[in-house]
């Protein structure tokens, strides 16, 4: 029979804020909890549940609570009876009386390694209460199949990564265990997930957490080290105006740099040439149009009889002689139309 409960804890599970039995109230209040730690020797070693598997009220620190705390129980009248929720002024809860959910363990952190008995029960207390395909298994089995992990190293929260994932970072393969599922077969999925993350001598491999950290270290070291080698070589490095090396290089730069604009001043006088070279062609086909032009414009006068006036020269003549003398090389095609056209004998009268 349990003591009256005292008001200073949980009222269920007589579980003080602390995570440990209550002295006042607890079943196991009348030993110490040094003492409840401590195998009592009637009841199954590693579990400490005894023959009727039943938490041993002497020994097993949650003794207090239910041996199924994820049990659906009877409809307790003061919440929702479809949700068993509670809703009042203070807002929605689920109700410590009849929700399974409703009175959760103490909790456990996650990143930290349980030590001890007592603390890995609770850290699978906890395990149990976040992964509802764990509860089956109940904290008591869960500890025993955990225990090798947890005194290698091992967090809860590498645990549930295991448990998801090969030590290659692949998914785990084969099916999930419902929360309905046979306590049996939730033991049988946990012993086959974490075989993976054996080694040769059938001892768990450093947990993900250790791998992070030992890689963030190397990170580190390497990173150290390179700076600690900058730093020597700056210390031991000779000044740019006594270094042999850095004078070869300034003079192999000049030397480039000269190469360079002799190759752009050779270009540029080629492109030159070229040019020149163009002009002069296009001035010498010029020359001879115009001397070419000028002995067309040149009449063939004939020696008129004598006792007759020769005719003044057409007008056109002069504009194309104009033309021909003047400093610019073109000459338009009216000027020559004009020239032809004067040059032209004039038509004869028709007879009549």
């Amino acid at each position: 029979m349990s003591s009256p409960w005292c008001g200073a804890c949980d009222p269920h599970s007589r579980i003080d804020p602390e995570g440990q039995p209550c002295a006042a109230c607890h079943p196991s209040a009348a030993v110490s909890v040094e003492e409840a730690r401590r195998w009592c020797g009637e009841c199954h070693r590693r579990t400490r549940l005894t023959a009727d598997g039943r938490r041993c009220q002497r020994c097993n620190p949650l003794a207090g609570r239910d041996d199924d705390p994820y049990r659906r129980r009877a409809w307790c009248g003061r919440c929702d009876k479809r949700d068993r929720m509670v809703r009042d002024t203070d807002g929605v809860r689920k109700c410590r009386a009849c929700h399974p959910l409703g009175r959760p363990p103490a909790q456990w952190p996650m990143h930290d390694v349980p030590d001890g008995y007592t603390e890995q029960l609770m850290a699978c207390e906890w395990l149990c209460y976040v992964s509802p395909t764990l509860r089956r298994a109940g904290s008591d089995r869960l500890r025993v199949l955990l225990q090798l992990w947890f005194e290698a190293g091992w967090t809860p929260r590498d645990v549930l990564y295991a448990l998801d994932h090969l030590p290659t970072g692949e998914t785990q393969p084969g099916e999930i265990p419902t929360a309905a599922a046979d306590p049996r077969t939730t033991e049988a999925y946990v012993k086959r997930r974490l075989r993976g993350w054996l080694d040769g001598d059938d001892g768990p491999l450093p947990p993900v957490n250790r791998q992070i950290a030992d890689n963030r270290r190397k990170v580190v070291a390497a990173q150290e080290a390179a700076r600690e080698e900058w730093l020597r070589r700056s210390r031991v490095a000779v000044p740019p105006t006594l270094s042999r090396g850095a004078a070869q290089a300034r003079q192999v730069a000049r030397d480039a740099a000269e190469r360079n604009r002799r190759r752009r001043r050779a270009a540029d006088d080629r492109e030159l040439l070229r040019r020149g070279e163009e002009l002069a062609a296009g001035q010498e086909v010029s020359a001879r149009w115009r001397e070419l032009l000028a002995r067309e414009a040149q009449p063939h006068v004939e020696e008129p009889p004598p006792g007759v006036v020769p005719p003044a020269p057409p007008a056109g003549n002069d504009r194309l002689r104009a033309a021909l003398s003047a400093p610019t090389q073109m000459i338009s095609l009216s000027t020559l139309g004009e020239s032809l056209r004067g040059r032209r004998p004039s038509p004869s009268p028709r007879p009549r």
